[in-house]
């Protein structure tokens, strides 16, 4: 991935995280929960970590991705997700869905490996399967 790229990837993801917040009221800290990072605590100190994915992306579909290690400390702790369908719109974005979900409540996973974080193992979720 490009520099420029992955600046406005960060970017789009910061900006989803804020709408995310607000929708939720969420308090944005990432910090460090149980050995792993996520992006916000909810009412009474509730881990939840924020999937963004951008529905006109040039190079591939829309997915989220999902980390094993952070999936098992949320699934353990009653944590959640807020999954973000996004249109990029020049510097800003569009949010087109949201939607919070208990870790819990994701179907069975099959997990695989690479990309990013070392090649922990990972999982792409395309956005048919959590808003549809």
């Amino acid at each position: 991935m490009s520099r420029n790229r992955s600046r406005k990837a960060a970017r789009y993801g910061r900006l989803a995280e804020e709408v995310a917040a607000r929708h939720y009221d969420l308090d944005l800290d990432h910090s460090e929960f149980r050995g792993v990072r996520v992006d916000a605590r909810g009412p009474g100190g509730r881990a939840f970590d924020v999937k963004a994915a951008m529905s006109n992306r040039k190079s591939s579909k829309p997915r989220f991705r999902l980390w094993k290690d952070q999936h098992d400390v949320l699934t353990a702790a009653d944590g959640g997700y807020v999954f973000v369908l996004y249109r990029a719109l020049g510097r800003g974005i569009r949010v087109k869905k949201i939607r919070s979900v208990s870790a819990r409540s994701l179907p069975s996973i099959t997990w695989g490996v690479g990309g990013h974080r070392g090649g922990g193992s990972q999982v792409k979720i395309p956005p048919s399967a959590i808003f549809d």
